[in-house]
């Protein structure tokens, strides 16, 4: 891994983190948001995004934002289809969140209880739900998207 947007990469994390070596900084960050934007930006590498994983240091509390691809790889942050979740109830409130959505709302704490999550994935791949039920999950979707930032924004 000693490609230019990788040094870049380096560069950017180091700084912010405690340990001055990579391999043990990169194990101070977690995922503390995801944003979809409109507006093309760039990652600390260099490759334009829309897709931003917004991370912060365990240890120091520094806050920064990566690329999708950067978090997985790099980092080694696994977001998983956790983008294509948010994308498919961004586009329809009633769609069925996929599990590394649910998930990631989980640990966040965008779901209220227990009950929330384990309705979710009762109904991950049920096409027909009772109007009472589709009305809880859109509630639900619409809280999530509102706690994860997904919105129109400006170029940085």
């Amino acid at each position: 891994m000693t490609s230019p947007n990788f040094e870049h990469l380096k560069a950017h994390i180091l700084p912010l983190s405690v340990a001055k070596i990579f391999e043990a900084a990169r194990q101070e960050w977690e995922l503390v948001a995801v944003e979809i934007s409109d507006e093309w930006d760039n990652c600390p590498c260099g490759q334009e995004i829309k897709e931003h994983c917004y991370i912060r240091n365990r240890h120091n509390g520094n806050t920064t934002y990566v690329g999708n691809v950067c978090i997985n790889r790099f980092i080694q942050i696994d977001t998983g289809n956790l983008f294509d979740g948010l994308k498919r109830i961004a586009q329809d409130d009633s769609a069925n969140a996929n599990i590394d959505l649910i998930e990631h709302a989980y640990r966040m704490g965008y779901l209220y209880n227990e009950k929330e999550y384990h309705f979710l994935l009762q109904t991950v791949r049920k096409r027909i739900l009772s109007q009472a039920q589709l009305n809880w999950k859109r509630k639900i979707n619409r809280r999530i998207l509102a706690q994860t930032i997904v919105q129109r924004r400006t170029k940085r």
